[in-house]
């Protein structure tokens, strides 16, 4: 006997089956039962899960046959973009997800096919095996796990619960990763950022910008002590009570936090331009409080809490702890106080004129930016156990300070002149030669 299956095609099938469901737009839902409808739902995701598993299992067999390319395609995404209608790259999501399911995780694919999960919750599962480390034991129990989850979870859920399996099983990959994305977020927000003052109409100004969390942390600590409520100015009794009978205020600052901020920011600028500061003492920097591990800053992975609640990469906080207020809530294994703060490694005015003195404008070759625009850079980061001593100091403007800190340019004292000299990356020097002048790449 010869089974109907075979002797039909698989897209005739599927006609036919589309067929079937389209006596359902005829359906009055008005007229069905609570149940009848929820029933409906039910059934339809289900097949959905169905439907997507089978679609990806032929997906993986257009790639791995060539079907589209024989067809005119250019390639097997480009045909399921175009056949889905989505979004570019789609195509190449589905490809990769049909290539995971058929050589990694047959468990979510037989799952999916079965229409016990959801194709985002197999993605989600998908995403969280992935970054664990490549053995086939630890994998295929996270994987019965997930799938036992993914039961009473939905997606998002499902990616939490994912995230904390992989920080159990792999805790220093995991580390690496949110480290690693934090520099890449921090990055991009350096490029991005601006601050535009432009006027709105009659008397208004419109003040917008973007800048780094790293800069936003600074700015919302030397404005939050400017920006904290006040009582309305009344005039009151030896009670504390408003003398004013037609006053109906209550002795609360009227202002919005919003309107307190710009308040702030306002009698920061102003207390800036009447300081009895010159540009050379380097005034006085913001005071920011981080926490994080000693180990972690020391191995630069994990990331810091400042006190407003964001997150620094490991990064971040040793290229402010070269030059900025910074108080470290430096946490042991166990999260016990280490050290808060040591005021020693500030640079202090003598020390600062002095730096000028030696180094007269940003040390990095080429480089002429006035010290006003400079940092006082710790060669051997205090971190490291370095001095904050004029023979471990480099005056560096803000762009090579962040240069020194994020990429292959080392930068260190010569032992004759005890001045800094620079070690350029091996693509413009082999043989990495320490260097005053910066060289055009050969």
């Amino acid at each position: 006997m010869t089974s109907t299956a075979f002797a039909t095609s698989p897209a005739t099938i599927v006609a036919d089956a589309r067929a079937q469901l389209l006596t359902l737009t005829d359906t009055l839902w008005a007229a069905k039962r609570p149940h009848e409808l929820l029933d409906t739902v039910q059934q339809i995701e289900t097949l959905k899960a169905t439907l997507e598993g089978i679609e990806l299992d032929v997906i993986g067999e257009i790639e791995a046959t060539k079907a589209a390319p024989q067809d005119g395609w250019a390639s097997t995404k480009d045909f399921v973009t175009a056949v889905s209608g989505g979004l570019d790259g789609s195509g190449g999501t589905a490809l990769r997800m049909a290539r995971s399911l058929s050589l990694e995780f047959p468990l979510v694919k037989i799952a999916l096919t079965n229409g016990t999960i959801s194709l985002k919750q197999a993605e989600v599962i998908v995403g969280a095996l992935s970054l664990l480390p490549v053995n086939l034991r630890v994998r295929r129990d996270a994987e019965e796990t997930l799938l036992d989850l993914a039961r009473v979870h939905n997606a998002s859920e499902l990616r939490r619960l994912g995230q904390h399996i992989v920080a159990v099983v792999d805790p220093e990959g995991d580390e690496r990763r949110a480290e690693a994305k934090l520099s890449r977020e921090e990055r991009a927000a350096h490029l991005g950022r601006f601050l535009s003052i432009s006027e709105d109409g009659p008397g208004g100004v419109r003040i917008k910008g973007r800048t780094t969390v790293e800069d936003a942390a600074i700015i919302k600590a030397a404005l939050s002590p400017l920006s904290a409520p006040v009582p309305s100015p009344c005039a009151t009794d030896d009670k504390g009570t408003c003398e004013v009978k037609s006053c109906a205020h209550d002795g609360r600052d009227k202002r919005d936090h919003g309107a307190r901020f710009l308040d702030a920011f306002v009698e920061g600028c102003r207390r800036l331009m009447t300081a009895e500061v010159l540009p050379a003492s380097h005034g006085a920097t913001p005071r920011l409080i981080l926490t994080m591990g000693l180990d972690d800053l020391k191995a630069r992975i994990g990331s810091a809490t400042v006190a407003t609640g964001e997150h620094l990469s490991a990064t971040a906080v040793r290229r402010l702890a070269c030059d900025c207020d910074v108080i470290p809530m430096v946490l042991g294994t166990n999260g016990e106080i280490l050290d808060v703060g040591r005021s020693a490694r500030l640079v202090n005015m003598a020390l600062w004129l002095a730096l000028i003195a030696r180094d007269k404008h940003c040390s990095f070759p080429g480089c002429r930016r006035l010290p006003i625009a400079c940092d006082a850079h710790h060669v051997q980061h205090w971190v490291d156990g370095g001095r904050t001593s004029l023979d471990n100091l480099a005056l560096l403007c803000r762009v090579h300070h962040t240069l020194i800190h994020n990429t292959p340019w080392e930068v260190r004292m010569n032992k004759c002149d005890g001045r800094p000299e620079f070690i350029p990356p091996i693509r413009l020097d082999p043989q990495r030669r320490p260097t005053r002048t910066r060289h055009p790449r050969e």
